[in-house]
């Protein structure tokens, strides 16, 4: 494993965020059915090449609904918070998280996490000393042996703009936008190669990202949800002037109600190029998992 990139703020609205962007008759988050906060999980297995890595994150939270949902402008709107962790072969963080989607069309997020980073015998995959933010990030000129471990802190929040068009009971347009602003203090280091964002930082930096996707929607089975589309997926490190960019398609197939206590289960594909990159300008790369939403019912 060379180098692991998994900014999936795309994937993470992509996937469960839409559920609020629906009119209130098609709504896939629907009204909660014995009692008005539930006990939730989200889990998601994400695969990516180039550059190679993998990622496991798993949000545990109590959920309430907010006003009608039989409303439009309520349909799927919530309160949501609890536990959060992402763990790589190459880092973890873990932590807490707010949400609020007050409307149909607006989620806000706030979320406060520990992280760890290690080496594993690898180039490229460990916490690097770096002489600034224009050093050299090829795995090559990050040798194994020269790896470390770090801890730190990352915090921050999104806001997220969703909605949809029906074009007919079965077809829509989608499109959503999540803005997010994110602290990140790392290790003791002045500058060092952030695997997660895959860019460079310094030992205290803010990372400003912004992921879109715009697509169709077509309900093809009564328990079967097609969406494919364009997602674009922005990196900016305020500091540098560091711009970092992907452009492509992505097909997500949802079943709902596949079993007792899971509300979805997603299985995605994301691919496409960097348009923008500080070594992979040009590339292709392509990523896939498998996203399942929990209902573990009511208190």
């Amino acid at each position: 494993m060379d180098r692991t990139r998994t900014s999936l703020a795309l994937l993470a609205f992509g996937l469960t965020g839409l559920a609020g962007t629906v009119h209130a008759q098609d709504a896939i988050d629907e009204t909660l059915p014995d009692s008005p906060v539930h006990v939730v999980a989200h889990e998601q297995v994400t695969a990516l090449l180039n550059p190679m890595g993998a990622e496991h994150r798993l949000d545990v939270a109590v959920r309430g609904e907010i006003g009608d949902q039989d409303d439009l402008f309520f349909g799927g709107a919530h309160w949501q918070a609890g536990a959060t962790s992402f763990v790589s072969p190459v880092y973890a963080l873990g932590g807490g998280f707010l949400e609020i989607a007050p409307l149909s069309f607006l989620v806000l997020k706030g979320e406060v996490m520990g992280m760890s980073v290690w080496p594993i015998g690898m180039d490229g995959a460990g916490h690097y000393d770096l002489s600034g933010y224009d050093a050299d990030i090829h795995s090559a000129s990050l040798p194994a042996n020269e790896g470390g471990t770090a801890n730190g802190l990352s915090a921050g929040g999104n806001v997220t703009l969703q909605g949809a068009i029906d074009l007919s009971p079965r077809v829509r347009v989608i499109a959503a936008s999540e803005l997010g602003l994110y602290y990140v203090s790392l290790g003791t280091t002045a500058y060092y190669d952030s695997m997660r964002y895959d860019l460079v930082l310094a030992r205290e930096d803010l990372v400003l990202t912004n992921d879109g996707l715009v697509g169709l929607e077509v309900r093809a089975e009564s328990d079967l949800v097609v969406r494919a589309g364009v997602y674009d997926d922005l990196r900016h490190v305020p500091a540098s002037g560091y711009v970092g960019h992907q452009l492509g398609p992505i097909v997500m197939l949802e079943w709902s109600g596949v079993a007792a206590g899971i509300d979805h289960l997603t299985v995605y594909v994301r691919g496409g190029t960097y348009t923008h990159h500080a070594i992979r300008a040009g590339e292709a790369t392509i990523l896939g998992g498998v996203s399942v939403d929990y209902d573990l019912g009511g208190l």
